[in-house]
């Protein structure tokens, strides 16, 4: 309801909240979008805890101090799609906030599964700096891969999904009960942002959805022991690996600042390599307003590469390790391709492909 108000609204502040800057590295959309998307999965999600709290004492505590720790992290990324002038290093400052907020109120890492590893972090000021590194960068990352329309809202439904289903397998009801509000609320706003993009998450809606994901991951961890640590970073591998590698890739490759933006993520990459490429080579379609969208599918099958086990074997150290592995020589053989433009044929859209072949 509140991103249908949004998109209703947007002649009134959209001067304020929209997305007007078309020309900027990372931009594939032609019209200015409102980026406040971000307060329609925060207001759906608390609607669906509120509805819940009552019949679920174990919610009355879990939920709010969730809600309170992701404060610092929402609104510097809110004030960011309003201004515009929120830098990236306030923003992840912000992000640590958040995660010490959480960290003290709520616990952190205390086990990665590596004796000598467990023992360091039993201190508490290293199991608070190694908290605030892993649930803020996390929470960074999945604002690196909000780049397409319904890319990052259903990255981040399928990662709930994976961490409600996980929760029911261990009868942790809370977590279970705030991981399907999540989702559910993100489904709600990519009614509104897939395919056609009427509302952007923007910077608030991906750093409230990466906290709370990433959070939710910590919990699980320390609530439930026989929940293997390596789930928490197979769940949330997909933003997290497009983020070391982009650091790697501007750093080591091309020697620019990391924080600068580019055109290079492999979300990017297909768009411009699979999709866009397939409608301007055929003769008889025009690049449609639909073709961002058509990106995100691409993206989507290749989370669920690393989603689908982890779920499966959550408490399988080894097989959870294999999915990782799996998942960054499938990045890294897609990426190579599209960079050098060998694009795999089989992975044209269907229709438009056959034509691309005969020229």
């Amino acid at each position: 309801m509140v991103g249908g108000l949004i998109v209703a609204s947007e002649r009134w502040h959209g001067a304020f909240t929209g997305d007007t800057d078309m020309k900027k590295p990372q931009a594939s959309h032609t019209r200015a979008t409102p980026r406040v998307g971000g307060l329609a999965v925060l207001a759906g999600t608390l609607a669906g805890l509120l509805v819940l709290g009552p019949s679920n004492m174990t919610l009355t505590w879990l939920w709010p101090v969730l809600f309170i720790a992701a404060m610092p992290v929402f609104v510097a990324g809110l004030l960011e799609d309003i201004t515009k002038d929120v830098g990236s290093g306030k923003r992840l400052l912000a992000a640590f906030i958040s995660a010490a907020i959480a960290w003290w109120l709520l616990g952190g890492v205390a086990r990665v599964g590596l004796g000598w590893a467990d023992w360091i972090l039993s201190f508490w000021p290293i199991s608070l700096l190694f908290t605030m590194v892993a649930v803020g960068g996390c929470t960074h990352a999945l604002n690196i891969v909000d780049g397409m329309n319904g890319l990052a809202g259903m990255i981040a439904t399928l990662m709930a999904l994976s961490l409600a289903l996980v929760a029911l397998q261990v009868q942790d009801i809370p977590i279970f009960l705030i991981a399907a509000a999540l989702a559910s609320a993100t489904l709600g706003f990519l009614v509104w942002n897939f395919p056609f993009g009427r509302v952007f998450l923007g910077d608030g809606g991906a750093y409230f959805l990466g906290f709370m994901l990433a959070e939710l991951a910590v919990q699980l961890v320390v609530r439930n022991p026989s929940v293997s640590p390596f789930y928490a970073l197979a769940v949330l591998f997909y933003p997290v690996f497009e983020t070391l590698f982009s650091i790697w890739r501007r750093r080591f490759k091309r020697g620019v600042p990391v924080d600068q933006p580019d055109a290079l993520h492999l979300h990017q990459l297909v768009f411009r390599r699979l999709v866009r490429v397939t409608f301007s080579r055929d003769s008889r379609h025009a690049v449609p307003a639909l073709c961002n969208a058509m990106a995100s599918p691409y993206l989507w099958v290749l989370a669920l590469i690393g989603l689908v086990p982890a779920t499966i074997f959550w408490d399988n150290a080894w097989a959870l390790c294999a999915s990782l592995a799996v998942f960054c020589w499938v990045y890294i053989w897609l990426y190579s391709r599209l960079v050098s433009w060998r694009r795999p044929a089989w992975l044209l859209l269907p229709s438009l492909g056959r034509d691309n072949r005969r020229k």
